[in-house]
């Protein structure tokens, strides 16, 4: 579940970031959340697996027909790939009429969780013509 960042939860938020090698830095970390809390077209969300504390957090900016994922940043005990895909997929919840774009390593991994929605949509049309 996706929460959007607010000040009351920016020390989460730090933490989270601070897993981000360019962001260990205090100041750099204070200029990110200013960043995203200054531009409209950024936003920061805090995740959460099922309804248990958060766990990582997802910076995104928006054009518009698309919803780019500039990075994911998660709890060490919550880094996989059916985590990352389960946030695509909220994103997707969130934002149905935009396209989910990413970085350079984001995009493979896009594009992995669209292939793996694909063979389960397909899956599930043949289970019912069964």
């Amino acid at each position: 579940m996706l929460s959007k960042y607010s000040d009351e939860n920016k020390k989460i938020a730090m933490g989270f970031l601070s897993y981000i090698g360019d962001l260990k830095d205090l100041d750099n970390l204070e200029q990110e959340l200013e960043l995203y809390s200054e531009d409209e077209n950024r936003q920061l969300y805090l995740w959460k697996s099922n309804m248990e504390d958060y766990s990582g957090i997802v910076a995104l900016s928006f054009s518009k027909n698309t919803v780019f994922v500039e990075y994911i940043s998660l709890n060490p005990s919550y880094r996989s790939q059916s985590n990352v895909f389960k946030i695509f997929d909220d994103i997707q919840q969130r934002f149905p009429e935009l396209i989910i774009l990413g970085n350079f390593t984001l995009s493979q991994q896009i594009q992995q969780w669209r292939q793996n929605k694909q063979k389960l949509e397909k899956d599930k049309k043949e289970k019912e013509n069964d």
